[in-house]
């Protein structure tokens, strides 16, 4: 079963033909590929970048369940939903669909991020225009 959060953004990849595997489907590393990269341009749409001097996400944790294989040529919606915001954590879901069968979870994917000061290498709190940012983005209730 798949459980779905509060989506606060989707995001748009098309699969490369170098991103299969031997099989002919997507190689399992990229679909963590994937989610890196939405939640990147998620950030960076936020006005967060990564900044190796300042402070940001690390990755905590991360798993993702292969439902249905993804083959070439297609492009990808991935999700990112809430599934909790802590003081300096966030932890989020993503549901991987293809665009042309929009209906079908082909991957469901979970990840823990903790906001951290680089340099100190201390946790902090996640700061407040993407915890704005976030409410923003959660449907009305």
């Amino acid at each position: 079963m798949t459980t779905h959060y509060p989506v606060i953004d989707k995001r748009t990849i098309s699969m490369r033909w170098g991103d299969m595997d031997a099989v002919g489907h997507l190689n399992n590393t990229y679909y963590f590929r994937y989610l890196e990269q939405v939640r990147i341009e998620w950030l960076n749409s936020l006005g967060y970048g990564i900044d190796p001097e300042g402070i940001g996400p690390v990755l905590a944790n991360t798993a993702c369940t292969f439902r249905k294989q993804l083959t070439y040529p297609a492009t990808l919606d991935i999700t990112i939903e809430l599934e909790k915001l802590g003081n300096s954590s966030l932890k989020l879901r993503h549901h991987f669909y293809r665009q042309d069968d929009p209906g079908t979870v082909y991957a469901s994917a979970e990840v823990l991020l903790v906001w951290v000061d680089y340099k100190a290498e201390k946790s902090v709190a996640i700061p407040d225009p993407i915890r704005e940012a976030i409410q923003r983005a959660l449907p009305a209730a």
